[in-house]
């Protein structure tokens, strides 16, 4: 049985940056100690209720938890940390939880979707619905694709994000775009026809991307009156073409709970001022929380950092991390998502612990 703990801290009056800053580097000496750095979150409005610093971290079992702390206790360099926080605080809670019923484990379950069809528009989109074992309604994933799941493609349903966000208790839906992969309507690149950076390229992009997040605003409806997922806990998650959806179906539509942008727009960013400032403005709207994700040598973090800064500006709820390189090129920086989730899942999970199940 899993374990979560959750730490929680009320700074003294003025000290809330310091605290923030002490809580990084008690991250930094967990990650030099072998341990799990767990995710940091920050109040988004300074007058609200409850803590202004918090740290999550899960835990395989309560014997690798109990060996988490033996490991903090036996280092001076945490306890020195530790010593540093304690005057700053006014109040500290540490908190831990067990998930609410069984975890039942993946290993002999079949990961293969069920196959749908829904409506967007004038189209009947395909979509591949996963659920993990074991009792539903569950919380769930709309989990959206880049650009290269093309029409006939065989790679149709990407099993190995489902199985991941199975693993973690959720339910997960691939809708194919208009366009794309076994779902009618034109393809991209057929309404995306300009030389790449060009100012007809960057306004079609722009107008495509939005066009295809109706379908992902869609898919969330849909998803709604199936039995299988609880109709007011559905995120939605994606990378590169489909973390620009993502951002952009969170900020068309509140019902999601939170959502998810890995690399959103990484490979246009600089050559695209419609799309950059579309994508702003999708911030400055957004009504959910939002989790920013790439991996350094990505083609472009500017999309992350500047999109935090202006949802930072705006007050919107939201964590930012750009990880250290992941391979070797910028394809592989790129493909973070698909290949990095042993580096950004326990980050990605503790969000979607706190925004899409409340824990």
């Amino acid at each position: 049985m899993s374990i979560v703990e959750r730490t929680c801290y009320w700074a003294r009056p003025g000290r809330v940056a310091e605290v923030l800053e002490t809580r990084r580097q008690a991250s930094a000496v967990r990650a030099r100690l072998g341990l799990p750095r767990g995710a940091i979150f920050a109040k988004t409005h300074p007058e609200g209720d409850g803590p202004d610093v918090a740290w999550e971290c899960r835990f395989a079992s309560e014997a690798a938890h109990a060996a988490d702390l033996a490991a903090r206790d036996a280092s001076p360099e945490f306890a020195a940390v530790r010593k540093r926080m304690e005057a700053l605080l006014a109040r500290f809670e540490r908190q831990v939880w067990r998930p609410e019923g069984p975890e039942p484990p993946l290993d002999g379950s079949a990961i293969v979707p069920r196959e749908v069809r829904f409506a967007s528009g004038a189209f009947q989109l395909a979509g591949y619905l996963y659920a993990p074992p074991g009792r539903g309604p569950f919380p769930c994933v709309v989990t959206n694709h880049g650009s290269t799941i093309v029409q006939g493609t065989t790679d149709v349903c990407r099993p190995a994000m489902a199985a991941l966000l199975m693993s973690w208790g959720y339910a997960s839906f691939l809708p194919h775009r208009r366009g794309y992969g076994s779902s009618p309507g034109p393809a991209w690149r057929s309404e995306v026809t300009a030389e790449f950076g060009s100012d007809a390229y960057d306004r079609q992009l722009a107008h495509r991307l939005e066009a295809e997040s109706e379908d992902v605003v869609a898919a969330r409806a849909f998803l709604a009156t199936r039995a299988e997922v609880v109709p007011g806990r559905i995120g939605v998650l994606g990378s590169s073409f489909g973390g620009t959806v993502s951002l952009l179906a969170g900020a068309r539509d509140p019902g999601f709970r939170c959502a998810v942008d890995f690399a959103g727009a990484a490979m246009n960013w600089e050559r695209t001022p419609t799309l950059r400032a579309t994508m702003l403005e999708a911030a400055r709207q957004l009504a959910v929380p939002i989790c920013l994700v790439q991996s350094e040598n990505d083609y472009s973090t500017a999309p992350t950092r500047e999109l935090a800064a202006e949802l930072g500006r705006h007050g919107k709820a939201h964590v930012a991390r750009v990880f250290p390189a992941f391979g070797l090129t910028a394809d592989e920086g790129h493909l973070f998502l698909q290949n990095g989730a042993p580096i950004w899942g326990p980050w990605v999970r503790a969000f979607l612990e706190r925004w899409l199940q409340g824990r």
